[in-house]
């Protein structure tokens, strides 16, 4: 499928621009668009969270259980996204039309711009985070961060946190198709350095066991401010955690036509997305 002839005639400037007509490049394959899905999925954030839902769960089966319910109405609601930005092209302001129309679907296309910005700050923090504490570890940075310190937090803190900021900048300003190619990098090499730190883990705890229990007091102590119904483990825990992991991804449910109107058919989007599911 090919748009590189298509011509929009007589468009209003007010509602047509390059970036909101239907793509022309259909480059991102299968492969892609599961990248797409591990950069969001295997972040800092999606780590806390499966942790601290493992602990309302009780147990390793009924968190594969919870999670298991939650990934399938993931790839359902992911897939009717997808297959619209497939067969459309056109990203999440322009389909938003259908159902708010023409003027109205600003309203959410600017909601959805402004929590993108703060997400943007929150991922870049806890990236520029990660590089503070990997550079403390040399006593002539660790010296710095204890010793120099700006608008609230240390020098090197800040250096970080905007030389990160800018990183991302650069990519997203150089064009779709160089996030794809940053993203077709990047991706593996977030499968690759999660797997090394789950066999250090694993190494470090001294083994692994899905069958352990872990108990009962420990549980209520960790999860007694959470905030769900039930002792964990129990039937309302488990739906509790199956409805915060599919809330969980609510961004990407709008976000995700956004990539796959580049990809070329909807069997390259429907198998990113069922192989992403799978690895959740």
């Amino acid at each position: 499928m090919s748009f590189k002839n298509l011509e929009i005639k007589n468009a209003s400037p007010s509602l047509y621009n390059e970036d909101l007509a239907p793509a022309r490049e259909r480059n991102w394959g299968a492969f892609s668009i599961f990248n797409v899905w591990t950069s969001d999925v295997h972040s800092l954030w999606g780590y806390y969270l499966a942790a601290s839902l493992f602990l309302l769960c009780g147990s390793f089966v009924n968190f594969i259980l919870a999670i298991g319910v939650g990934s399938l109405v993931i790839f359902v609601l992911m897939s009717l996204i997808g297959n619209a930005g497939v067969r459309t092209g056109v990203p999440y302001p322009v389909l938003a039309r259908a159902s708010f129309g023409v003027w109205g679907a600003n309203i959410p296309a600017l909601v959805r711009a402004i929590v993108a910005c703060f997400w943007y700050g929150a991922q870049t923090a806890a990236a520029s985070g990660a590089i503070v504490a990997l550079l403390t570890r040399i006593d002539g940075f660790k010296e710095f961060h204890q010793s120099s310190h700006m608008l609230g937090h240390s020098t090197l803190e800040v250096i970080c946190f905007v030389v990160i900021w800018a990183l991302q900048l650069l990519i997203i300003q150089r064009g779709m198709e160089t996030v794809r190619r940053f993203q077709d990098w990047a991706g593996p090499a977030v499968w690759l350095m999660m797997l090394v730190l789950a066999i250090y883990l694993c190494i470090a705890a001294g083994g692994i066991s899905l069958t352990a229990p872990i108990p009962q007091d420990v549980l209520l102590e960790k999860t007694k401010d959470a905030g769900v119904p039930g002792e964990p483990g129990t039937f309302p825990a488990l739906c509790a955690v199956a409805a915060t992991w599919i809330t969980y991804f609510a961004a990407l449910y709008l976000n995700f036509c956004d990539f796959s109107r580049y990809a070329p058919d909807v069997k390259a989007c429907a198998r990113a997305t069922s192989g992403a599911c799978r690895s959740i």
